[in-house]
């Protein structure tokens, strides 16, 4: 069984970036450009790092 991420990290700026990539990532498979998130542009990543830090914080209750 796989650690639940969240729970087990120390550094949670590193969840929250590995948490806006991999919403991006699952944004992008589904449209017709595939832009990775290295090329995302910073208002692209600017807008899923702050989704991501919703989500955390939800999360954490």
């Amino acid at each position: 069984m796989a650690r639940c991420r969240l729970c087990t990290s120390n550094d949670e700026d590193a969840v929250i970036e590995h948490l806006a990539e991999y919403t991006w990532n699952a944004r992008v498979e589904r449209m017709a450009e595939d832009v990775p998130w290295s090329e995302a542009g910073a208002t692209w990543q600017a807008l899923f790092r702050e989704y991501a830090v919703s989500v955390v914080q939800a999360l954490k209750g």
